[in-house]
């Protein structure tokens, strides 16, 4: 019986001193998502936005600029009944209060599309304390990025109307701190081990 619990105190401590050991290096784990777009930047698809003109640009121009919902990822085709609630979310809103241009457009029906794209980038960076976060005490993680929408009502072949909205520049920390460290998410064969070597 001894011997068991000596080699549990034994998994223990190689599990404290291999954390102990990455706390050293200084690395921390960091994800970035990307919605693949052909817009890179921020900037980049806000200029892209601009050089959309209502009743003059038409669908061959945005897909010889590579805005294409059949072969650029992430950019959804709507149809009038998705476009509804988008323009009209509440019942005190009337189709009179809209801009004459999307009137005619849901008006139009199954001849009115939106073509909405949504690029966006954003970074995740654990950027608190290493050892503490290594040995699951306090863990900081800091978001970074962009994210953009551009939704354009199609009528025919043209483009009669474009709404823009975006977030240039995200920045949020968030941080969570566990005063038991390891011993607050332990399960399984792990936290058996824990609680047997702690027994008296």
């Amino acid at each position: 019986m001894r011997r068991v619990e000596m080699l549990r105190w034994s998994a223990v401590a190689a599990m404290a001193a291999s954390l102990s050991a990455c706390a050293s290096w200084g690395v921390l784990p960091s994800t970035v998502e990307t919605t693949e777009s052909p817009f890179k930047t921020y900037k980049s698809a806000e200029d892209a936005y601009a050089q959309v003109r209502p009743f003059v640009t038409t669908t061959r121009e945005l897909k010889a600029r590579g805005f294409d919902p059949y072969t650029t990822p992430n950019i959804r085709v709507l149809n009038y009944l998705d476009l509804v609630p988008r323009f009209l979310p509440q019942q005190s809103m009337k189709m009179e209060d809209l801009d004459p241009a999307v009137q005619s457009c849901l008006t139009a029906r199954d001849s009115c599309t939106g073509w909405l794209a949504e690029p966006s980038i954003s970074s995740k960076d654990r950027t608190g304390n290493v050892a503490l976060d290594v040995l699951g005490f306090e863990r900081e993680t800091t978001s970074t990025g962009w994210k953009a929408s551009m939704l354009l009502l199609v009528q025919n072949g043209v483009v009669v109307y474009k709404l823009w909205s975006g977030t240039p520049t995200i920045l949020e920390v968030k941080t969570e701190k566990k005063p038991l460290g390891p011993l607050q998410d332990l399960s399984g064969p792990a936290a058996a081990a824990v609680s047997g070597a702690v027994k008296p």
